[in-house]
């Protein structure tokens, strides 16, 4: 999947969702949403395949630091590459605060009601809203 490295010293960072691709620049980190929880990649990091989860993801660029709403995929880390194949990625305008609690609130309604795939369903849809929700707050941040 890896087709060229970064800068030297820096990271190339690719995050695409199979509509389009997002992201396609240099930075100096990159913090991602793992499996078995978030990890940071600095420049050297060692080659890595890992499944992402609802999460966020941030990239630092100098003192600046974006974020990006993330649902599932994919990433590989090879020669100072970062290749994010997710399912989903909003920046913080891109979300829809008022639909994001919305949803919130159907899933901890769904979460006291129905068996155990109803309530998985409700988890991950609430974790969705939540990850979301934390992500536009950023925008305000600055």
């Amino acid at each position: 999947m890896s087709q060229e490295s970064g800068p030297k010293g820096r990271l190339h960072l690719v995050l695409a969702t199979h509509e389009r691709k997002v992201l396609d620049l240099a930075c100096d980190e990159v913090t991602l949403p793992g499996r078995l929880g978030e990890f940071g990649v600095l420049p050297g990091h060692m080659p890595l395949l890992s499944i992402l989860n609802v999460g966020e993801l941030r990239y630092r660029d100098g003192k600046k630091t974006e974020s990006f709403a993330v649902s599932g995929g994919f990433a590989e880390i090879a020669d100072d590459m970062v290749t994010v194949l997710a399912e989903s990625a909003h920046t913080p305008s891109q979300i829809d605060v008022p639909a994001a609690q919305s949803e919130s609130k159907e899933a901890l309604a769904e979460l006291s009601v129905g068996g155990l795939d109803e309530v998985k369903a409700a988890r991950s849809k609430l974790e969705a809203a939540a990850v979301r929700l934390q992500v536009a707050g950023r925008s305000s941040q600055g």
